[in-house]
Formats: C-alpha cells, structure tokens, sequence
C-alpha cells in the first residue's frame, strides 16, 4: 500500500496548519503540489530532526536561565526591604504631581544596580506621603513586591 501522507518542515505559518519550525503531516499530493513548490514547507529528514531537537534543548536552556536570572533579582530587590523616594510637598502632605514608574525605575536602578524598564513595574496613584507597596514584573511567572516610602522633601 502506497503511503498516503508525509511530515514537512513548515518555513512560514500556514494557516490552520502550523506555524515556521514544526513538522506537520500533510496528504503527499498538498506537500509535493503546493508546499514545496511554493518553499514554504521542506521535506523532513532525521538531521532535520536532530537539529529540531537541538534547538528544542536551546530554548528550554534559555527559559530556564532567565527564570533563573529573575528569581535571583526577586531576592535581590526584596532584600532591600524599603526604597525612599523624597518629594516635595504640600498641605495635608500631598505631594507635588504623581510618583511616575520611571521614577521607581531610576530609583531601583540607584539602589541596586538592576537594571528593570518602566513598563514592568506596576505603580498605584501615589498622590501623598506614606509607605506603598509597589509591584515588579521580573518574569512572566515571577513577581517581586518592594515597599516604597514617600517622604517629603527638605526645603
């Protein structure tokens, strides 16, 4: 009985077939008439295989290390305990503006010598003097918490 499919190597995304670097098993006659022709699929042999699984290991390597690298600055930044920032204020102890997440930023920066973007670092409306809890996004499944305490500013 002849074989009725065969698995390709996809080299662009197909859609509802799969996206570039994953091997399908298509019918032979769509493989043979329309994805090599076209090169978006390339037949699979066992070093295509190999070098999947190569790069498989790769990536998981990677993820591993930078949710290593993540829980590390968690410790790192919660070790601290507090972040002072010093502002001017007003009456009622209302500060002057708002505490800005570039601000926390810069401030982490100082303080530890990481180096987080503004983007992920979750910031209440801090619009007066006190102690606040500030939420950091290390990781997609690590988040550190650090306290940030506004003080008003000597004049």
């Amino acid at each position: 009985m002849v074989k009725k499919t065969t698995r390709v190597l996809l080299c662009q995304d197909v859609e509802k077939l799969g996206k570039p670097d994953t091997v399908v098993k298509v019918s032979m006659g769509y493989a043979r008439n329309y994805l090599l022709p076209k090169k978006i699929a390339i037949p699979v042999t066992q070093s295509i295989l190999n070098l999947i699984q190569k790069k498989a290991v790769l990536q998981e390597q990677k993820l591993k290390n930078t949710l290593e690298i993540a829980n590390k600055r968690k410790v790192l930044l919660e070790s601290v305990g507090k972040f002072t920032l010093r502002k001017k204020v007003g009456k009622n102890d209302l500060i002057f503006g708002s505490v800005s997440d570039k601000e926390v930023a810069s401030l982490i920066t100082a303080k530890t010598g990481e180096l987080i973007p503004k983007q992920n670092i979750q910031c209440p409306e801090i619009k007066n003097t006190g102690v606040f809890s500030i939420l950091v996004n290390l990781h997609p499944s690590v988040t550190a918490s650090i306290k940030l305490q506004i003080i008003p500013e000597n004049s």
